[in-house]
């Protein structure tokens, strides 16, 4: 938020008439929008693990299925 205001001092010859991206009123508090943002991302490594977990429990439901109808064929 400093850099901006710097910025914007020394690139326009401190004319108060431009439109600021950061720290410009209307947008709202950009830092607490960009900390929830942040917030919201989800781990990569977490999802592949959830992913991995859901396709062993899929496999271990296969071998389940087909040892029950092997039972089912037995009797």
């Amino acid at each position: 938020m400093q850099y901006e205001d710097c910025a914007m001092d020394f690139f326009n010859d401190n004319d108060g008439n431009s439109v600021r991206i950061l720290t410009n009123p209307a947008v709202g508090d950009m830092k607490q929008k960009i900390d929830d943002t942040v917030r919201c991302y989800k781990s990569p490594f977490a999802e592949s693990a959830l992913w991995i977990k859901g396709e062993m429990l899929d496999i271990q439901g296969m071998i389940d299925a087909l040892k029950g109808r092997e039972t089912v064929m037995k009797k």
